[in-house]
């Protein structure tokens, strides 16, 4: 008799254990935004063995049954944009139900703090105008939904997070990366639709963690490079630069949520590594792969902006920047935005957001949504470069169907010449009334064999396209920094 009691009490045990209540990710909450026209994974918990409908109120259904490990996910078909549906799940006798959900596009935005910023600043730095788009803020309530991911690193990968999405107030503005945020209101301005934006980034962050190690393995850097980064894994513990950790506690948790692109804003804590190229093509293709899309979704990424990374007159960030730049050409559908003018000397987190918003959107509506812009996106670079007897130095640049112009006027600030002795001097440039060449000449260099551009970590560079699209970092030498 106590024998069949034990049996009896185990299989209730297991029973119990296999039975779940109807569940969804924290994903899919009221007032989130579907990726409109596509095939949009949901998924969530149950009972194994039982059916999961889902049915969203633009006339679409999917079934599934629960898998052994009380997990489910079904593939919704969306129609075009529009707003507000309801999505209805249903197992047996238990109904979940989503409201206020918006068919549109969504976009992940990550990277460190100058992702993270947020439109209230940080202490003592500003996003300029943040006043301003906080009073617009209920406004866009309708059209720019936030999902805001503050989960910790972890060492396993997690399968949920706990984020809620919310249609934009001036609460949640206040709160929400200024970068992604300004750049929603662009998007959606623009393209007439509801945005979601997935915020998902980390302040002081490095690369790493937002990829796994087997990634980091074959990325195709030096072995001492690899040892490098596993001492530093392992000495980092939970802090956001061990391997993977960034990617366990927030990226897998959202994997396949369907989105149109990725935006990222990252490199500061990686200034200094001359494979972070390598590295970005490598993390790209791994979230590329776990979302099952092949080369389909947009890479934007942000060059890093002047600093004067506590010396002005150092090198490597326009060195890492040239690097930033290499990965945007080993990566297919990826592109890289100058930020060459928008820096400031004394803080590393520059307060003009909307210009770095609007160079991400205007390149985000040329090459993912295809909008003939009225100007070109891409920045320009020198085609040739030619060493004149008089001493000047001739620079045709490629990429200004506008003209060549400095902030202020046509005199320009950022150039440097130098002579066989190797020693760079402060040059004088202007650019020619055709808009496309550059030239520039230095008393103390009177034959000059090397020019750069904005090659210092901070000198107030300030060559653009009339059109405000910055001219990134350059040299014409290969000599050790």
């Amino acid at each position: 008799m106590k024998k069949l009691a034990f049996l009896f009490s185990l299989l209730l045990t297991v029973s119990l254990l296999q039975a779940q209540s109807l569940t969804l990710a924290h994903l899919f909450s009221d007032h989130m935004v579907l990726q409109q026209q596509s095939s949009a994974p949901v998924w969530g918990w149950g009972t194994p063995g039982k059916t999961v409908t889902v049915q969203g109120s633009w006339g679409a259904e999917a079934r599934t049954k629960v898998a052994d490990d009380g997990s489910w996910r079904v593939s919704l078909p969306t129609a075009a944009v529009g707003a507000p549906h309801t999505l209805t799940i249903s197992c047996g006798k238990e109904k979940l139900t989503v409201s206020d959900v918006a068919l549109g596009e969504v976009w992940i935005c990550s990277g460190q703090s100058n992702m993270e910023m947020p439109m209230r600043g940080f202490g003592f730095q500003q996003v300029d105008g943040f006043r301003d788009h906080l009073l617009e803020a209920g406004a866009y309530a309708d059209r720019i939904r936030v999902l805001n991911i503050k989960s910790d690193t972890t060492h396993m990968a997690q399968s949920d997070i706990e984020a809620v999405w919310k249609p934009a107030d001036m609460e949640t503005c206040a709160e929400t990366s200024a970068v992604a945020y300004l750049f929603a209101k662009r998007l959606t301005a623009s393209l007439g639709v509801p945005v979601g934006i997935i915020v998902n980034a980390w302040g002081g962050s490095r690369i790493e963690p937002w990829m796994t190690m087997e990634t980091v393995e074959n990325a195709g850097i030096s072995d001492a490079e690899l040892a490098e980064i596993k001492a530093l894994h392992e000495t980092a513990g939970l802090w956001p630069n061990g391997v993977a950790t960034v990617w366990n506690g927030r990226v897998a948790p959202i994997v396949g949520y369907t989105a149109k692109g990725f935006l990222w804003y990252q490199g500061c804590s990686n200034i200094s590594q001359s494979c972070y190229d390598l590295l970005q093509t490598a993390m790209v293709k791994q979230w590329r792969d776990a979302w099952g899309v092949g080369e389909g979704m947009p890479f934007i990424f942000a060059l890093l902006a002047p600093y004067d990374h506590s010396k002005a007159d150092g090198r490597w960030r326009p060195a890492f920047v040239r690097t930033q730049m290499h990965a945007a050409e080993l990566t297919p559908n990826s592109y890289a935005v100058s930020l060459e003018t928008l820096g400031d000397e004394v803080t590393i987190h520059p307060p003009r957001k909307q210009e770095v918003a609007d160079m991400m959107a205007l390149r985000t509506l040329s090459s993912a949504y295809g909008v003939n812009v009225g100007m070109t996106v891409d920045y320009p670079e020198p085609k040739s470069i030619e060493y004149l007897e008089d001493g000047r130095v001739k620079i045709l640049f490629t990429n200004v169907w506008s003209n060549l112009q400095s902030i202020s006027a046509r005199k320009i600030t950022g150039f440097e010449l130098a002579g066989e002795d190797r020693n760079f001097h402060l040059a004088e440039a202007e650019v020619d009334w055709d808009g496309q060449t550059v030239y520039v000449h230095c008393a103390d260099v009177p034959h000059p064999v090397a020019v750069r551009y904005s090659f210092r970590n901070w000198m107030g560079a300030d060559l653009q396209t009339s059109y405000g699209i910055p001219v990134p970092p350059f040299r014409s030498d290969d000599w050790p920094l």
